[in-house]
């Protein structure tokens, strides 16, 4: 789905000395890179930023510092993946499933109306696929309710009317939460995660949290986490936010010529973008009939085409998760994970390559 190696190859040397520089310090937790790349991501975002972990470590600690915990109530997408739901559970709290737009793939807002009760303590609203959700929608229907956004998939995407025309996804919820898994759209060479909030206490709260309940070294005021952004991480995620928007501009170039290969396909149902975001392509999602995508993913594969699908069972079927919101109703969510079908959209994808994608998924349909 996407070659790393030929990725970074462009900028291999640039990685290198960056790793090597970290090495040779001498400072291998927190330190000068770790503070520059905050500098310089919150810089990009026009909003300030604290590195931890890892992404899904961004959305417990954005939760803490909410304050939630055993009786509260957190809605969040069926459709997305485990982490959105996993840390509401692990303090304690209930999932509550809302479902997802069949367009854009992203919460629907009023599914979230139909799922407040009083005990709504929190919105993960998650912008899936590299596009915004409808935040202002759901602000519309559940007014006063801390929304934390999950930017795993669309760190970069900008929303393009409405009142948060220009600004970036993550950056107007009560928290934003990223991450830097190798594959996103900003990827470390590992794990890495960062919180984003125009709250300065909210911010500082969650910073607290990450460092073990500190605010200075050795005097503990609250239960806290070890959630930490690694230097070396922080060193190469340096390197790459110079490219980053060279990589989006390539992604867009690919979603453009997928959409001219496939627009005849009547089989395959292109991605839509919705109104209110601009898209970064963090996945290329078709939908195809329910018959036909296990049938076409086989074949691709052997014609040597990987594929993903994101996701195959959304998380209220999840035995994990099935404890939290029994009757949970949202059938787009469990059609989606019937129909989905991720393409690749590696950014150094050539033409002649992504024609052999599309030529192959017109031969299955002609068979």
């Amino acid at each position: 789905m996407i070659d790393l190696p030929r990725i970074h190859a462009e900028y291999q040397r640039e990685l290198d000395d960056a790793i090597s520089g970290v090495v040779h310090s001498g400072q291998y937790i927190g330190g000068p890179k770790v503070k520059e790349f905050e500098t310089a991501f919150s810089a990009f975002l026009g909003a300030e930023v604290t590195g931890v972990g890892n992404g899904t470590d961004a959305l417990q600690i954005a939760l803490m510092a909410l304050g939630i915990g055993p009786g509260d109530e957190v809605i969040v997408p069926a459709f997305t993946y485990a982490a959105s739901a996993e840390v509401i559970g692990l303090l304690g709290a209930k999932a509550v499933w809302c479902d997802v737009d069949s367009n854009d793939f992203c919460i629907d807002a009023q599914s979230v109306a139909e799922r407040l009760t009083p005990k709504t303590k929190a919105i993960i609203v998650v912008h899936l696929y590299g596009q915004c959700a409808n935040i202002q929608a759901v602000e519309h229907v559940a007014p006063n309710i801390p929304i934390v956004e999950d930017t795993a998939q669309a760190f970069g995407a900008r929303f393009t009317t409405g009142k948060y025309a220009g600004s970036f996804a993550g950056t107007v919820g009560t928290f934003g939460t990223f991450s830097f898994f190798p594959t996103k759209s900003l990827g470390a060479l590992g794990d890495g995660g960062a919180i984003c909030s125009r709250n300065q206490k909210l911010l500082a709260l969650a910073s607290s949290i990450a460092k073990h309940g500190q605010r200075e070294k050795y005097s503990h005021e609250i239960l806290g986490v070890n959630s930490r952004l690694d230097p070396i991480q922080a060193a190469v995620l340096l390197v790459k936010l110079n490219y980053f928007n060279l990589s989006i501009s390539r992604k867009n170039a690919l979603a453009s010529l997928y959409e001219n290969y496939l627009q005849h396909a009547r089989q395959v149902d292109l991605p839509k973008k919705n109104t209110w975001s601009d898209h970064i392509y963090h996945q290329f999602t078709i939908k195809v009939p329910l018959e036909h995508r296990d049938a076409l993913r086989s074949y691709l594969k052997s014609k040597g085409i990987s594929t993903m699908i994101y996701y195959p069972k959304p998380l209220h079927l999840q035995t994990a998760y099935a404890h939290f919101d029994p009757s949970a109703d949202v059938p787009v969510s469990t059609k989606l994970s019937q129909t989905v079908l991720s393409l690749p959209i590696d950014e150094l994808l050539q033409e002649e390559e992504l024609r052999y994608i599309t030529t192959t998924i017109e031969s299955y349909f002609a068979l």
